[in-house]
Protein backbone atom coordinates (compact mmCIF):
# COMPACT_ATOMS: atom_id res chain seq x y z
CA UNK A 1 0.00 0.00 0.00
CA UNK A 2 0.92 3.82 0.09
CA UNK A 3 3.81 4.10 2.60
CA UNK A 4 2.48 7.83 2.68
CA UNK A 5 -0.61 6.39 4.28
CA UNK A 6 -1.27 8.64 7.75
CA UNK A 7 -0.07 7.42 11.00
CA UNK A 8 -1.63 7.84 14.22
CA UNK A 9 -0.36 6.32 17.57
CA UNK A 10 -4.02 6.35 19.59
CA UNK A 11 -2.36 5.99 22.75
CA UNK A 12 1.03 6.94 24.14
CA UNK A 13 2.40 8.14 26.94
CA UNK A 14 4.18 11.24 28.75
CA UNK A 15 6.74 10.61 31.04
CA UNK A 16 6.24 13.76 33.78
CA UNK A 17 9.03 15.60 34.52
CA UNK A 18 10.21 15.37 38.39
CA UNK A 19 9.16 19.19 38.91
CA UNK A 20 5.72 19.20 37.85
CA UNK A 21 4.03 20.00 40.86
CA UNK A 22 6.33 21.53 42.54
CA UNK A 23 6.10 24.45 40.10
CA UNK A 24 2.75 24.52 39.26
CA UNK A 25 1.05 23.89 42.58
CA UNK A 26 0.01 25.97 45.54
CA UNK A 27 2.64 25.65 48.24
CA UNK A 28 1.03 27.78 50.70
CA UNK A 29 -2.30 25.84 50.38
CA UNK A 30 -0.72 21.95 49.59
CA UNK A 31 2.60 22.22 51.25
CA UNK A 32 4.52 18.57 51.65
CA UNK A 33 1.54 17.30 49.75
CA UNK A 34 2.54 18.17 46.67
CA UNK A 35 3.92 15.24 44.84
CA UNK A 36 7.75 15.88 44.68
CA UNK A 37 11.23 13.85 43.67
CA UNK A 38 13.84 13.67 46.21
CA UNK A 39 17.48 12.09 44.76
CA UNK A 40 19.39 11.15 47.98
CA UNK A 41 22.62 10.50 48.27
CA UNK A 42 22.91 10.49 44.19
CA UNK A 43 21.34 6.96 44.06
CA UNK A 44 18.04 6.99 45.77
CA UNK A 45 15.00 8.03 43.80
CA UNK A 46 12.75 8.92 46.23
CA UNK A 47 9.30 9.98 45.52
CA UNK A 48 6.71 11.58 48.03
CA UNK A 49 3.17 12.71 47.87
CA UNK A 50 0.62 13.40 50.42
CA UNK A 51 3.49 13.97 52.57
CA UNK A 52 4.72 10.13 52.36
CA UNK A 53 7.12 7.98 50.57
CA UNK A 54 4.85 6.49 47.17
CA UNK A 55 6.65 4.20 45.40
CA UNK A 56 9.54 2.65 47.21
CA UNK A 57 12.29 3.81 49.52
CA UNK A 58 15.83 3.34 50.55
CA UNK A 59 14.90 -0.36 51.50
CA UNK A 60 12.81 -1.27 48.30
CA UNK A 61 15.52 -0.09 46.18
CA UNK A 62 18.19 -1.78 48.10
CA UNK A 63 15.98 -4.95 47.73
CA UNK A 64 15.28 -4.55 43.82
CA UNK A 65 18.95 -4.01 43.00
CA UNK A 66 20.00 -6.83 44.90
CA UNK A 67 17.98 -8.89 43.14
CA UNK A 68 18.96 -8.40 39.87
CA UNK A 69 22.40 -8.30 41.10
CA UNK A 70 23.53 -4.74 40.89
CA UNK A 71 24.69 -2.08 43.00
CA UNK A 72 22.02 0.59 44.51
CA UNK A 73 24.15 3.26 42.18
CA UNK A 74 24.62 0.56 39.41
CA UNK A 75 20.75 0.15 39.75
CA UNK A 76 19.70 3.85 40.16
CA UNK A 77 21.87 4.73 36.39
CA UNK A 78 19.78 2.05 35.00
CA UNK A 79 16.65 2.72 36.02
CA UNK A 80 16.99 6.38 35.13
CA UNK A 81 18.43 5.75 31.57
CA UNK A 82 15.11 4.45 30.87
CA UNK A 83 13.78 7.39 31.05
CA UNK A 84 13.50 8.48 27.54
CA UNK A 85 14.01 12.30 26.77
CA UNK A 86 10.58 12.35 24.41
CA UNK A 87 8.68 11.42 27.51
CA UNK A 88 8.75 15.19 28.92
CA UNK A 89 10.48 16.97 26.13
CA UNK A 90 8.15 17.37 22.93
CA UNK A 91 11.21 18.01 20.85
CA UNK A 92 12.53 14.73 21.20
CA UNK A 93 9.38 13.08 20.96
CA UNK A 94 9.20 14.43 17.39
CA UNK A 95 12.54 13.21 16.77
CA UNK A 96 11.59 9.94 17.54
CA UNK A 97 8.39 9.93 15.87
CA UNK A 98 9.83 10.79 12.80
CA UNK A 99 12.43 8.12 13.21
CA UNK A 100 9.24 5.23 13.11
CA UNK A 101 7.70 6.79 10.82
CA UNK A 102 4.69 8.15 12.96
CA UNK A 103 2.32 11.14 11.97
CA UNK A 104 0.61 12.11 15.11
CA UNK A 105 0.34 10.73 18.37
CA UNK A 106 -2.61 11.00 21.34
CA UNK A 107 -0.99 11.20 24.78
CA UNK A 108 -1.74 9.71 28.57
CA UNK A 109 -0.47 10.48 31.50
CA UNK A 110 1.75 8.35 33.54
CA UNK A 111 2.16 9.17 37.23
CA UNK A 112 -0.66 11.58 36.86
CA UNK A 113 -2.97 8.14 36.24
CA UNK A 114 -2.63 7.40 39.77
CA UNK A 115 -4.94 9.30 41.94
CA UNK A 116 -7.40 6.89 42.87
CA UNK A 117 -10.45 7.39 45.53
CA UNK A 118 -8.91 4.78 47.36
CA UNK A 119 -5.39 5.24 47.43
CA UNK A 120 -3.72 3.99 50.73
CA UNK A 121 -2.10 7.42 50.94
CA UNK A 122 -4.76 9.70 52.95
CA UNK A 123 -4.22 12.88 51.44
CA UNK A 124 -5.56 11.68 48.14
CA UNK A 125 -8.90 11.30 50.00
CA UNK A 126 -9.29 14.59 49.68
CA UNK A 127 -10.43 15.53 46.49
CA UNK A 128 -9.64 19.14 46.00
CA UNK A 129 -5.99 17.81 46.06
CA UNK A 130 -6.64 15.55 43.67
CA UNK A 131 -8.19 18.01 41.52
CA UNK A 132 -5.05 20.36 41.71
CA UNK A 133 -2.83 17.64 41.07
CA UNK A 134 -5.09 16.90 37.70
CA UNK A 135 -5.24 20.44 37.31
CA UNK A 136 -1.47 20.63 37.21
CA UNK A 137 -0.81 17.98 34.77
CA UNK A 138 -3.51 18.94 32.67
CA UNK A 139 -1.91 22.49 31.91
CA UNK A 140 1.41 21.31 31.01
CA UNK A 141 0.13 18.55 28.83
CA UNK A 142 -1.66 21.14 27.14
CA UNK A 143 1.59 23.03 27.16
CA UNK A 144 3.60 20.13 25.60
CA UNK A 145 1.41 19.47 23.19
CA UNK A 146 1.37 23.26 22.33
CA UNK A 147 5.20 22.56 20.54
CA UNK A 148 3.58 20.28 17.85
CA UNK A 149 -0.18 21.50 17.59
CA UNK A 150 -0.88 19.68 14.75
CA UNK A 151 1.39 16.14 15.66
CA UNK A 152 0.96 16.07 19.22
CA UNK A 153 -2.71 15.80 20.97
CA UNK A 154 -3.26 14.69 24.79
CA UNK A 155 -5.98 13.57 26.85
CA UNK A 156 -7.50 15.05 30.02
CA UNK A 157 -7.55 13.55 33.57
CA UNK A 158 -10.22 14.05 35.80
CA UNK A 159 -11.40 13.51 39.57
CA UNK A 160 -14.38 11.17 38.58
CA UNK A 161 -14.79 10.22 42.34
CA UNK A 162 -16.55 13.61 42.74
CA UNK A 163 -18.40 13.96 39.52
CA UNK A 164 -19.63 17.73 39.58
CA UNK A 165 -15.65 18.38 40.03
CA UNK A 166 -15.14 15.72 37.25
CA UNK A 167 -17.30 17.74 34.69
CA UNK A 168 -16.23 21.03 35.55
CA UNK A 169 -12.29 20.35 34.68
CA UNK A 170 -13.76 18.12 32.10
CA UNK A 171 -14.63 21.23 30.46
CA UNK A 172 -11.94 23.07 31.42
CA UNK A 173 -9.68 21.10 29.75
CA UNK A 174 -11.18 20.91 26.40
CA UNK A 175 -12.74 24.32 25.93
CA UNK A 176 -9.75 25.87 27.47
CA UNK A 177 -7.03 24.03 26.66
CA UNK A 178 -7.98 21.84 23.66
CA UNK A 179 -7.48 18.23 24.96
CA UNK A 180 -8.92 15.79 22.72
CA UNK A 181 -10.56 14.00 25.62
CA UNK A 182 -10.85 12.46 29.22
CA UNK A 183 -9.32 9.17 30.51
CA UNK A 184 -10.11 7.42 33.45
CA UNK A 185 -9.31 4.12 34.76
CA UNK A 186 -11.90 1.15 33.86
CA UNK A 187 -12.60 0.87 38.22
CA UNK A 188 -15.17 2.26 40.14
CA UNK A 189 -14.55 5.91 41.45
CA UNK A 190 -17.78 6.38 43.61
CA UNK A 191 -17.97 4.47 46.48
CA UNK A 192 -17.77 0.99 45.01
CA UNK A 193 -20.45 1.75 42.35
CA UNK A 194 -19.96 0.12 38.95
CA UNK A 195 -19.79 2.75 36.39
CA UNK A 196 -23.56 2.05 34.85
CA UNK A 197 -24.82 3.85 38.37
CA UNK A 198 -26.70 6.75 37.83
CA UNK A 199 -24.32 8.51 39.68
CA UNK A 200 -21.98 8.47 36.41
CA UNK A 201 -24.73 10.12 34.35
CA UNK A 202 -23.50 13.81 34.76
CA UNK A 203 -20.03 13.13 33.37
CA UNK A 204 -21.32 10.81 30.79
CA UNK A 205 -23.66 13.07 29.77
CA UNK A 206 -20.88 16.03 29.35
CA UNK A 207 -18.71 14.16 27.44
CA UNK A 208 -21.32 13.48 24.96
CA UNK A 209 -22.32 17.04 25.40
CA UNK A 210 -18.32 18.30 24.41
CA UNK A 211 -18.00 15.45 22.09
CA UNK A 212 -14.92 14.43 23.07
CA UNK A 213 -14.05 10.37 23.71
CA UNK A 214 -13.79 8.72 27.43
CA UNK A 215 -10.41 6.79 27.12
CA UNK A 216 -10.17 3.77 29.45
CA UNK A 217 -6.71 3.24 30.71
CA UNK A 218 -5.83 0.48 32.92
CA UNK A 219 -3.03 1.25 36.13
CA UNK A 220 -1.15 -1.68 37.81
CA UNK A 221 -1.67 -0.24 40.95
CA UNK A 222 -4.50 -0.88 44.04
CA UNK A 223 -5.35 3.06 44.58
CA UNK A 224 -9.02 2.31 42.74
CA UNK A 225 -11.23 -0.91 43.66
CA UNK A 226 -10.46 -3.27 40.55
CA UNK A 227 -8.52 -6.54 40.27
CA UNK A 228 -5.40 -5.37 41.58
CA UNK A 229 -6.69 -4.52 44.77
CA UNK A 230 -9.46 -7.42 44.75
CA UNK A 231 -7.30 -10.00 43.78
CA UNK A 232 -4.17 -9.20 45.40
CA UNK A 233 -2.04 -8.57 42.27
CA UNK A 234 0.40 -6.33 43.57
CA UNK A 235 1.64 -5.68 47.30
CA UNK A 236 0.15 -3.19 49.23
CA UNK A 237 1.01 -1.24 52.61
CA UNK A 238 -0.11 1.71 54.35
CA UNK A 239 2.32 4.66 53.10
CA UNK A 240 4.24 2.25 50.26
CA UNK A 241 3.17 0.85 46.88
CA UNK A 242 4.96 -1.61 45.55
CA UNK A 243 3.72 -2.42 42.33
CA UNK A 244 6.67 -1.96 39.78
CA UNK A 245 8.44 -5.16 40.25
CA UNK A 246 8.01 -8.57 40.82
CA UNK A 247 7.93 -8.71 44.62
CA UNK A 248 7.35 -12.54 45.47
CA UNK A 249 5.11 -15.32 43.81
CA UNK A 250 2.31 -14.44 45.44
CA UNK A 251 1.58 -11.03 44.03
CA UNK A 252 4.09 -11.21 40.96
CA UNK A 253 3.87 -7.17 40.90
CA UNK A 254 3.37 -5.31 37.97
CA UNK A 255 3.75 -8.02 35.31
CA UNK A 256 0.52 -10.10 37.09
CA UNK A 257 -1.46 -6.68 37.27
CA UNK A 258 -0.79 -5.89 33.55
CA UNK A 259 -1.31 -9.09 32.08
CA UNK A 260 -4.29 -10.96 34.31
CA UNK A 261 -5.31 -6.97 36.17
CA UNK A 262 -6.13 -4.81 33.10
CA UNK A 263 -7.41 -7.16 31.09
CA UNK A 264 -10.13 -8.49 34.00
CA UNK A 265 -10.96 -4.93 34.92
CA UNK A 266 -11.36 -3.86 30.99
CA UNK A 267 -13.91 -7.21 30.56
CA UNK A 268 -15.61 -5.74 33.58
CA UNK A 269 -16.23 -2.26 32.23
CA UNK A 270 -17.14 -3.38 28.93
CA UNK A 271 -19.92 -5.42 30.37
CA UNK A 272 -21.07 -2.37 32.44
CA UNK A 273 -20.71 0.24 29.85
CA UNK A 274 -22.37 -2.34 26.97
CA UNK A 275 -25.25 -4.36 29.14
CA UNK A 276 -24.97 -2.11 31.78
CA UNK A 277 -27.39 0.97 29.70
CA UNK A 278 -24.75 3.42 29.45
CA UNK A 279 -24.65 3.25 25.44
CA UNK A 280 -28.36 3.21 25.47
CA UNK A 281 -28.68 6.50 27.70
CA UNK A 282 -25.58 8.36 25.82
CA UNK A 283 -25.61 6.86 22.33
CA UNK A 284 -23.13 9.58 20.85
CA UNK A 285 -20.75 9.00 23.57
CA UNK A 286 -17.41 7.57 22.42
CA UNK A 287 -15.59 5.18 24.44
CA UNK A 288 -12.34 3.79 23.83
CA UNK A 289 -10.94 0.20 25.24
CA UNK A 290 -6.83 0.50 25.57
CA UNK A 291 -3.96 -1.32 27.11
CA UNK A 292 -5.39 -4.85 28.07
CA UNK A 293 -5.07 -6.27 24.86
CA UNK A 294 -7.46 -6.78 21.94
CA UNK A 295 -7.94 -10.41 20.88
CA UNK A 296 -10.62 -10.94 23.88
CA UNK A 297 -12.92 -8.49 22.78
CA UNK A 298 -14.69 -10.31 19.69
CA UNK A 299 -14.98 -13.19 22.06
CA UNK A 300 -16.24 -11.71 24.75
CA UNK A 301 -18.54 -9.44 22.72
CA UNK A 302 -20.25 -12.85 21.05
CA UNK A 303 -20.33 -14.25 24.22
CA UNK A 304 -22.55 -11.11 25.75
CA UNK A 305 -24.62 -11.35 22.23
CA UNK A 306 -25.26 -15.09 23.23
CA UNK A 307 -26.29 -14.16 26.68
CA UNK A 308 -28.67 -11.56 26.16
CA UNK A 309 -30.72 -13.25 23.93
CA UNK A 310 -30.58 -16.26 25.89
CA UNK A 311 -31.60 -14.66 29.39
CA UNK A 312 -33.79 -11.31 28.03
CA UNK A 313 -33.85 -9.76 31.42
CA UNK A 314 -31.41 -6.86 29.70
CA UNK A 315 -33.75 -6.46 27.01
CA UNK A 316 -35.77 -4.43 29.37
CA UNK A 317 -33.11 -1.58 29.07
CA UNK A 318 -31.18 -2.41 26.32
CA UNK A 319 -32.71 -1.66 22.53
CA UNK A 320 -29.42 -3.58 20.84
CA UNK A 321 -27.15 -6.47 21.47
CA UNK A 322 -24.11 -5.32 23.24
CA UNK A 323 -22.14 -5.65 19.92
CA UNK A 324 -23.97 -3.38 18.02
CA UNK A 325 -23.17 -0.35 20.69
CA UNK A 326 -19.68 -1.05 20.29
CA UNK A 327 -19.86 -1.20 16.58
CA UNK A 328 -22.21 2.23 17.08
CA UNK A 329 -19.71 4.19 20.10
CA UNK A 330 -16.65 2.07 20.67
CA UNK A 331 -13.13 1.12 19.73
CA UNK A 332 -10.70 -1.58 21.17
CA UNK A 333 -6.69 -1.14 21.35
CA UNK A 334 -4.43 -3.52 20.13
CA UNK A 335 -0.16 -3.08 20.29
CA UNK A 336 1.32 -4.02 16.62
CA UNK A 337 2.60 -7.11 17.87
CA UNK A 338 -0.83 -9.07 19.12
CA UNK A 339 -0.77 -12.48 16.42
CA UNK A 340 -4.92 -11.86 15.67
CA UNK A 341 -4.86 -7.62 15.27
CA UNK A 342 -5.79 -8.60 11.40
CA UNK A 343 -8.47 -11.22 12.05
CA UNK A 344 -10.05 -9.29 14.78
CA UNK A 345 -10.33 -6.09 12.46
CA UNK A 346 -11.71 -8.45 10.46
CA UNK A 347 -14.75 -9.30 12.94
CA UNK A 348 -15.28 -6.26 14.80
CA UNK A 349 -15.19 -3.79 11.96
CA UNK A 350 -11.52 -2.25 10.51
CA UNK A 351 -12.89 0.75 11.49
CA UNK A 352 -13.04 -0.66 15.24
CA UNK A 353 -9.11 -0.80 15.89
CA UNK A 354 -6.81 1.68 16.83
CA UNK A 355 -3.01 0.97 17.58
CA UNK A 356 -0.55 1.65 20.57
CA UNK A 357 3.02 2.00 20.77
CA UNK A 358 3.14 2.65 24.93
CA UNK A 359 5.79 5.01 24.39
CA UNK A 360 7.98 5.43 26.53
CA UNK A 361 7.05 2.49 28.89
CA UNK A 362 9.30 -0.54 28.10
CA UNK A 363 6.68 -2.06 26.03
CA UNK A 364 7.58 -0.17 23.54
CA UNK A 365 10.45 -0.40 20.84
CA UNK A 366 11.67 1.20 17.97
CA UNK A 367 10.33 0.08 14.68
CA UNK A 368 7.19 -0.30 15.72
CA UNK A 369 4.99 0.55 12.76
CA UNK A 370 6.99 -1.65 10.69
CA UNK A 371 5.66 -4.23 12.90
CA UNK A 372 2.40 -2.54 12.35
CA UNK A 373 2.13 -2.52 8.58
CA UNK A 374 3.83 -6.50 8.95
CA UNK A 375 0.23 -7.43 10.79
CA UNK A 376 -1.94 -5.73 8.79
CA UNK A 377 -0.35 -6.67 5.29
CA UNK A 378 -3.20 -9.02 4.53
CA UNK A 379 -5.93 -7.06 4.82
CA UNK A 380 -6.94 -4.79 2.09
CA UNK A 381 -5.39 -1.01 1.36
CA UNK A 382 -8.52 0.50 3.04
CA UNK A 383 -8.34 -1.51 5.84
CA UNK A 384 -5.10 -0.45 6.68
CA UNK A 385 -5.37 2.76 5.93
CA UNK A 386 -7.99 3.10 8.99
CA UNK A 387 -6.08 0.93 11.30
CA UNK A 388 -3.23 3.04 10.43
CA UNK A 389 -4.02 6.17 11.44
CA UNK A 390 -7.73 6.81 10.13
CA UNK A 391 -9.58 5.50 12.93
CA UNK A 392 -8.03 7.26 15.99
CA UNK A 393 -8.57 10.65 13.61
CA UNK A 394 -12.12 9.75 13.90
CA UNK A 395 -12.15 8.50 17.33
CA UNK A 396 -10.80 11.15 18.46
CA UNK A 397 -11.77 13.60 15.94
CA UNK A 398 -8.11 15.03 15.63
CA UNK A 399 -7.96 18.04 13.55
CA UNK A 400 -5.76 16.08 10.77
Amino acid sequence: MDERALVVDADGHTMEPDALWTERMDHGRWGDWIPRKVVEDDTYDIIYCGGVVRGGGRELQDSMAAAVGLTPREFHDLTRSLRVAGGHDPDARIADMDRDGIDAAVLYPSSALFFGPQDPIKALHDVEFVLACQRAYNDWVAEYCAAYPKRLFAMATVPLQNPKLAVREAERAVNELGLRGVLIRPSAYVDELPLNHAVYDPFWAACQDLDVPVGLHPGVHVDTPGACRKFGLVAESENLMVTNMAVDELHGGSALGQAVGNTVDMIVTLGRLLMGGVCERFPRLRFLFLESGGGWIPTQLERMDEQVKAFPLEKRWLSLLPSEYFTRQCWAGFEPEEWNLAACAEWLGTDRVLWASDYPHPEFHPGVVKELREAIAGLDDTAQRQILGGNAVAAYKLPL
